[in-house]
């Protein structure tokens, strides 16, 4: 009885040192927020990287000490809703987006924040609602931290140059409003969860991490801003400019791992690209759409079939000139 008793203290208490790392992360998002309201935009800016930090290490606490909890997850959640949905949005409108006043567009700016706010929300309850299904290897939609870090390091930068957030009210426009959307999409971005620290590197490897902080600490304001921006962009950015490339320059600039497919791999660059949930996935099975209609690559099996065009049967690769099924020729 005594033993039952004690294993329902132990099932209702809470761990401490991983939601205490969480509490400090929930505080730094709530000073950002307090110090944006006094004009104090650099510390806030700040703040929010602190929070991030935070928010890295207090899940990898929980499971190197075996403390992880459902309590822990859910208050998690909500620290991260404070941290990077609710403080960066009002950061950018405290520094930049109420000046849409003075060109007659009040509504806008906290509109523009409001559609960050609960992009934010809808990420993460997706993030919650899908975490046992999803791959670990690869966040849907661009990760709440990685947006906050885009909006906290171009305040951190600008105001490190000594640039009013009015000067850049248009642009601070559109970045809030695009990070709040790439959140709720689905494009899939690297999330650096199967990284494994524990394994041996090569002695290039520890001096290129010794290159990369002395590098980031040149100038961290921009370096940061710089860093989570081509974090978000590339991805999007190669897909766009995956859909505008030439047809000919696809043909011609073909990687040949993907030209060289044996027939086994009828389906061609959709299933060929590892992994194919990846950002080179994603931009290859673009390709691949672009060029279903021509059938073929100029060595190697056809492609499958593609919004509509029915994929080739063939039991060996079809090359330009060759007669495919009916004696008809394909070039």
């Amino acid at each position: 009885m005594d033993t039952d008793n004690k294993e329902q203290r132990k099932r209702r208490g809470i761990y401490l040192l991983p939601n205490m790392i969480t509490t400090a992360g929930l505080f730094a998002g709530f000073y950002s927020i307090v110090a944006a309201m006094n004009g104090r935009f650099e510390p806030a800016a700040v703040a929010i990287f602190v929070a991030m930090i935070m928010d890295g290490i207090d899940g990898r606490v929980a499971r190197l000490t075996n403390t992880q909890s459902e309590f822990g997850i859910q208050y998690d959640s909500l620290s991260d809703m404070v941290c990077f949905g609710l403080a960066p949005a009002l950061v950018m409108y405290e520094w930049s987006l109420q000046s849409m006043v003075s060109v007659g567009w009040a509504k806008l700016g906290w509109l523009a924040a409001f559609i960050y706010t609960a992009s934010a929300a809808l990420r993460l309850a997706r993030f919650n609602a899908q975490v046992e299904t999803t791959e670990k290897a690869y966040f849907r939609g661009l990760p709440s931290p990685s947006a906050a870090g885009v909006l906290a390091g171009l305040v951190w930068a600008a105001t490190d140059l000594g640039i009013r957030g009015a000067d850049l009210v248009y642009l601070v426009f559109v970045f809030t409003i695009a990070m709040g959307l790439l959140m709720v999409s689905n494009i899939r971005y690297f999330s650096f969860k199967e990284l494994n620290f524990k394994h041996r590197v090569s002695f290039v490897a520890l001096l290129l991490g010794v290159m990369a902080y002395v590098f980031a600490s040149i100038d961290p304001p921009k370096v940061l801003f710089a860093g989570f921006l081509i974090y978000a962009m590339l991805t999007p950015a190669g897909l766009a400019f995956s859909s505008a490339m030439p047809i000919d320059w696809i043909h011609a600039y073909a990687p040949q791992q993907f030209r060289r497919l044996p027939a086994s791999h009828a389906r061609g660059w959709f299933t060929a690209a590892p992994p194919a949930t990846s950002a080179c996935g994603q931009i290859i099975r673009c390709l691949a759409r672009r060029t279903a209609h021509k059938q073929t690559l100029p060595i190697g099996p056809p492609l499958t079939a593609c919004h509509g065009v029915p994929a080739q049967s063939a039991d060996r690769p079809v090359r330009s000139g060759q007669s495919g099924p009916g004696g008809r020729s394909r070039t």
